[in-house]
């Protein structure tokens, strides 16, 4: 750690304004305050360490539309705030766009979809609340959809950027540019400062990891184009650029994407900023392009599942069953199932509590995503229902009332409950 930038825990800094985003690379940046007990870390500086040849393009900015500001954020007159750093979400699919486009019509799903290669696709799903998009639980229904792989792409504040890899719906490994932002900074009921990693606490004088995560290029370079080259996508990720001082997210991000021999366009921007003009080739997706969850003869439906299961079975390997058995019944199904831990507030609903408290010993819930070939939705559920209910019944020899019951909940129900998921299963 540089000794004029560490930070004493529990000595915050004055607040630093934000500097010209036109210039990033001539900015020394100090380490921020504890503006929020997430974001604490005495230092976020990245050891340097390799030649500045691979700080190519850093000067040239993202295009950005008319309405976004130089900073890469809303101008004032839209609403933005003036200072905080740049925030975004996107995901990197590896297929064709026809195809991409398919998928998230069968999802439901809002978006710009935007050429970033040949077989590769960026995907820009609209902003909900706070201007925040649920990228990861997109990109592994996708994935799982078209059995492929898919990168979720989050930048934070100018901060951090986390990237995860998923292949058919599976979530296979986790980037972060600063491990330090995962650190969870809380005042506890002495009013002591302490932090968190996980679900483990720490005294606030502890170590804790510092500088990036999963920075492995053998993981990201196939989701490249043309010849990678290992090394600079290795720097690159690690945030190795020769001198002392840090780039914002959004730039490191930049040229990890054009490490990869991407087009960094629509992949470090969001839905909220997009603009056709901006973007060749893009295409936009809504919800009522389609019939509701039909495209090309697959049929989304949303369902929770509700069984009794023995107290030692294993609740995630349950759920690999449910999700796996749709695939060998008389009507081709494929399933993404989340595993509920606990019913989170108004995910549970009256329905599912009562099915649990009926299941004895144990009941366990399940968020199921299901596609149907055609678009029946009765016969896509009888079909999954047959199956589930004989699979289990096998597996771990279920009482009579024990039997699977299915429950159909709202939308924002389902929702809340699959994105609160402990674990996730695909059919394989």
């Amino acid at each position: 750690m540089n000794a004029q930038t560490a930070q004493t825990i529990g000595s915050p800094a004055p607040m630093p304004s934000k500097p010209d985003r036109h210039h990033p690379t001539a900015t020394t940046r100090p380490a921020p305050p504890p503006r929020h007990p997430r974001r604490q870390p005495a230092s976020r500086r990245p050891t340097a360490r390799q030649p500045a040849r691979y700080l190519h393009n850093i000067t040239t900015a993202p295009t950005r539309p008319d309405h976004v500001s130089s900073a890469g954020r809303p101008n004032m007159s839209t609403g933005g705030t003036q200072d905080v750093g740049t925030s975004y979400e996107n995901l990197m699919v590896v297929g064709d766009l026809a195809d991409v486009v398919s998928a998230l019509g069968a999802l439901g799903a809002d978006a710009w979809v935007v050429p970033a290669a040949a077989g590769r696709v960026a995907v820009l799903p609209r902003e909900h609340e706070y201007n925040t998009a649920d990228v990861d639980r997109l990109a592994r229904s996708v994935s799982a959809t078209l059995r492929t792989s898919v990168l979720s792409n989050i930048v934070f504040d100018s901060d951090v950027v986390f990237i995860n890899v998923y292949r058919n719906g599976d979530r296979i490994h986790e980037y972060v540019s600063e491990r330090a932002a995962l650190v969870d900074w809380f005042i506890d009921d002495n009013g002591e400062a302490k932090f968190r990693l996980g679900d483990v606490e720490y005294s606030a004088d502890a170590e804790y990891p510092k500088g990036p995560g999963g920075a492995d290029p053998d993981v990201f370079a196939p989701f490249g184009v043309g010849s990678v080259d290992l090394d600079r996508l290795g720097v690159t990720l690690r945030g190795e650029f020769g001198a002392d001082e840090r780039i914002f997210a959004e730039f490191l991000h930049r040229l990890i994407m054009k490490a990869m021999n991407l087009d960094p366009a629509g992949l470090t921007t969001s839905f909220r900023w997009a603009r056709q003009d901006d973007l060749p080739g893009a295409v936009r997706v809504k919800p009522a392009d389609r019939a509701p969850g039909v495209a090309d003869g697959w049929t989304l439906v949303k369902v929770v599942l509700v069984t009794g299961l023995p107290l030692d079975a294993d609740l995630v390997a349950a759920g690999q069953i449910l999700a796996d058995t749709v695939a060998r019944g008389s009507l081709p199904l494929r399933a993404i199932v989340g595993c509920a831990g606990v019913l989170h507030g108004a995910a549970g609903g009256a329905d599912i509590f009562m099915a649990q408290t009926r299941m004895r010993p144990r009941g366990a819930t399940y968020y199921i995503e299901l596609q149907g070939s055609g678009d029946d939705r009765r016969q896509i559920l009888d079909a999954a229902r047959q199956v589930w209910t004989q699979a289990l019944r096998d597996r771990y020899r279920l009482a009579a009332g024990q039997q699977p019951q299915l429950i159909n909940v709202t939308d924002e129900q389902f929702d809340l409950g699959f994105g609160r998921a402990t674990d996730y299963c695909s059919t394989t």
